[in-house]
Protein backbone atom coordinates (compact mmCIF):
# COMPACT_ATOMS: atom_id res chain seq x y z
CA UNK A 1 0.00 0.00 0.00
CA UNK A 2 1.31 3.45 -0.83
CA UNK A 3 1.53 5.68 2.22
CA UNK A 4 1.92 9.44 2.07
CA UNK A 5 5.21 10.72 3.45
CA UNK A 6 3.52 13.48 5.47
CA UNK A 7 1.89 10.93 7.77
CA UNK A 8 3.65 10.98 11.14
CA UNK A 9 3.46 8.49 13.99
CA UNK A 10 1.15 9.75 16.73
CA UNK A 11 1.17 6.71 19.02
CA UNK A 12 3.55 3.79 19.39
CA UNK A 13 3.14 0.78 21.66
CA UNK A 14 4.12 -2.81 22.17
CA UNK A 15 1.64 -5.51 21.21
CA UNK A 16 1.48 -9.26 21.07
CA UNK A 17 -0.33 -10.90 18.17
CA UNK A 18 -2.02 -14.19 18.98
CA UNK A 19 -1.45 -16.50 16.02
CA UNK A 20 -2.75 -19.67 17.59
CA UNK A 21 -3.28 -21.45 20.88
CA UNK A 22 0.43 -21.65 21.63
CA UNK A 23 1.96 -19.13 19.26
CA UNK A 24 2.28 -15.39 19.57
CA UNK A 25 4.54 -12.74 18.07
CA UNK A 26 5.78 -9.50 19.63
CA UNK A 27 5.01 -6.46 17.48
CA UNK A 28 5.43 -2.73 17.52
CA UNK A 29 2.15 -1.01 16.65
CA UNK A 30 2.34 2.52 15.27
CA UNK A 31 -0.71 4.69 14.62
CA UNK A 32 -0.94 7.72 12.34
CA UNK A 33 -4.08 9.64 11.38
CA UNK A 34 -4.75 7.19 8.53
CA UNK A 35 -2.84 3.98 9.16
CA UNK A 36 -2.12 1.15 11.58
CA UNK A 37 1.44 -0.12 11.14
CA UNK A 38 2.34 -3.52 12.59
CA UNK A 39 6.05 -4.35 12.60
CA UNK A 40 8.04 -7.18 14.15
CA UNK A 41 9.56 -6.01 17.44
CA UNK A 42 13.15 -5.00 16.60
CA UNK A 43 15.23 -7.01 19.11
CA UNK A 44 18.50 -5.87 17.47
CA UNK A 45 17.65 -2.22 18.03
CA UNK A 46 16.58 -2.95 21.62
CA UNK A 47 19.91 -4.70 22.23
CA UNK A 48 21.81 -1.65 20.91
CA UNK A 49 19.73 0.70 23.08
CA UNK A 50 20.29 -1.56 26.10
CA UNK A 51 24.07 -1.56 25.54
CA UNK A 52 24.14 2.23 25.11
CA UNK A 53 22.03 2.77 28.23
CA UNK A 54 24.26 0.44 30.27
CA UNK A 55 27.41 2.24 29.09
CA UNK A 56 25.83 5.62 29.87
CA UNK A 57 24.82 4.53 33.38
CA UNK A 58 28.27 3.05 33.97
CA UNK A 59 29.98 6.29 32.86
CA UNK A 60 27.83 8.17 35.39
CA UNK A 61 29.06 5.91 38.19
CA UNK A 62 25.81 3.98 38.64
CA UNK A 63 25.84 0.76 40.65
CA UNK A 64 25.48 -2.56 38.84
CA UNK A 65 21.82 -2.77 39.88
CA UNK A 66 21.15 0.77 38.61
CA UNK A 67 22.86 -0.12 35.31
CA UNK A 68 20.63 -3.19 34.92
CA UNK A 69 17.50 -1.18 35.79
CA UNK A 70 18.38 1.54 33.28
CA UNK A 71 19.10 -1.08 30.58
CA UNK A 72 15.83 -2.88 31.33
CA UNK A 73 13.94 0.21 30.18
CA UNK A 74 15.31 -0.20 26.61
CA UNK A 75 12.03 -1.50 25.09
CA UNK A 76 10.26 1.63 26.34
CA UNK A 77 13.05 3.80 24.90
CA UNK A 78 12.57 2.05 21.55
CA UNK A 79 8.83 2.70 21.55
CA UNK A 80 9.29 6.30 22.73
CA UNK A 81 11.50 6.99 19.69
CA UNK A 82 8.77 6.44 17.08
CA UNK A 83 6.26 9.27 17.71
CA UNK A 84 6.93 12.12 15.32
CA UNK A 85 8.69 9.94 12.74
CA UNK A 86 7.28 10.05 9.23
CA UNK A 87 5.72 6.91 7.81
CA UNK A 88 8.42 6.88 5.11
CA UNK A 89 11.16 6.80 7.78
CA UNK A 90 9.33 4.05 9.63
CA UNK A 91 8.99 1.94 6.48
CA UNK A 92 12.70 2.45 5.72
CA UNK A 93 13.62 1.31 9.24
CA UNK A 94 11.02 -1.48 9.41
CA UNK A 95 10.68 -2.80 5.84
CA UNK A 96 8.70 -5.91 6.87
CA UNK A 97 5.96 -3.87 8.55
CA UNK A 98 2.32 -4.37 7.58
CA UNK A 99 0.41 -1.16 6.86
CA UNK A 100 -3.37 -1.19 7.26
CA UNK A 101 -5.57 1.70 6.13
CA UNK A 102 -9.31 2.29 5.96
CA UNK A 103 -9.72 0.13 2.81
CA UNK A 104 -8.01 -2.85 4.52
CA UNK A 105 -10.21 -2.75 7.63
CA UNK A 106 -13.67 -4.30 7.90
CA UNK A 107 -14.10 -3.91 11.66
CA UNK A 108 -12.03 -2.64 14.59
CA UNK A 109 -12.90 -3.34 18.22
CA UNK A 110 -11.06 -2.42 21.40
CA UNK A 111 -11.73 -3.86 24.84
CA UNK A 112 -9.97 -1.78 27.48
CA UNK A 113 -8.38 -3.45 30.48
CA UNK A 114 -9.52 -2.73 33.99
CA UNK A 115 -7.43 0.13 35.35
CA UNK A 116 -4.94 -1.01 37.98
CA UNK A 117 -4.92 0.52 41.45
CA UNK A 118 -2.66 3.57 41.86
CA UNK A 119 1.00 2.67 42.18
CA UNK A 120 3.75 4.47 44.02
CA UNK A 121 6.33 3.13 41.54
CA UNK A 122 5.31 5.43 38.70
CA UNK A 123 3.47 5.01 35.42
CA UNK A 124 5.42 2.01 34.09
CA UNK A 125 4.99 -0.69 36.65
CA UNK A 126 4.68 -4.33 35.62
CA UNK A 127 1.40 -6.12 35.89
CA UNK A 128 -0.93 -3.64 34.23
CA UNK A 129 -3.35 -5.75 32.17
CA UNK A 130 -3.25 -5.35 28.38
CA UNK A 131 -6.05 -4.04 26.20
CA UNK A 132 -7.51 -6.37 23.57
CA UNK A 133 -7.66 -5.08 20.01
CA UNK A 134 -9.35 -7.02 17.22
CA UNK A 135 -8.72 -5.95 13.64
CA UNK A 136 -10.90 -7.69 11.08
CA UNK A 137 -9.23 -7.10 7.74
CA UNK A 138 -9.94 -8.09 4.17
CA UNK A 139 -7.44 -10.95 4.62
CA UNK A 140 -8.52 -12.20 8.07
CA UNK A 141 -8.54 -11.36 11.77
CA UNK A 142 -5.66 -9.95 13.76
CA UNK A 143 -5.96 -10.39 17.53
CA UNK A 144 -3.65 -8.11 19.52
CA UNK A 145 -2.92 -7.59 23.17
CA UNK A 146 -1.86 -3.96 23.52
CA UNK A 147 0.54 -2.98 26.30
CA UNK A 148 -1.46 -1.87 29.35
CA UNK A 149 0.69 1.27 29.65
CA UNK A 150 -0.93 2.62 26.47
CA UNK A 151 -3.47 5.40 27.10
CA UNK A 152 -6.79 3.78 26.13
CA UNK A 153 -8.49 7.11 25.36
CA UNK A 154 -5.78 8.12 22.89
CA UNK A 155 -5.73 4.62 21.38
CA UNK A 156 -9.53 4.67 20.94
CA UNK A 157 -9.49 8.19 19.43
CA UNK A 158 -6.83 7.31 16.85
CA UNK A 159 -8.49 4.01 15.93
CA UNK A 160 -11.78 5.86 15.37
CA UNK A 161 -9.99 8.31 13.04
CA UNK A 162 -8.49 5.45 11.02
CA UNK A 163 -11.50 3.11 10.95
CA UNK A 164 -14.19 5.85 10.98
CA UNK A 165 -17.49 3.90 10.66
CA UNK A 166 -15.87 0.47 11.14
CA UNK A 167 -15.02 1.01 14.82
CA UNK A 168 -17.15 -1.01 17.23
CA UNK A 169 -17.32 0.30 20.79
CA UNK A 170 -16.79 -2.33 23.49
CA UNK A 171 -17.48 -0.50 26.72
Amino acid sequence: MDTPEVETVLLACQTVERQGAFKSVELTMLLTRSFVVLAPFDQTKVRKIREARTADAKSRGASRFQQMWYAAQAPFALIDGYPGMTIADVMAELPTARTLGYADLEEVSLLESTPPPPSHFGPRTPGEPPHKLMLTTTTGEISLQVDGHTDPRELRRLLKEIAIDKFVANE
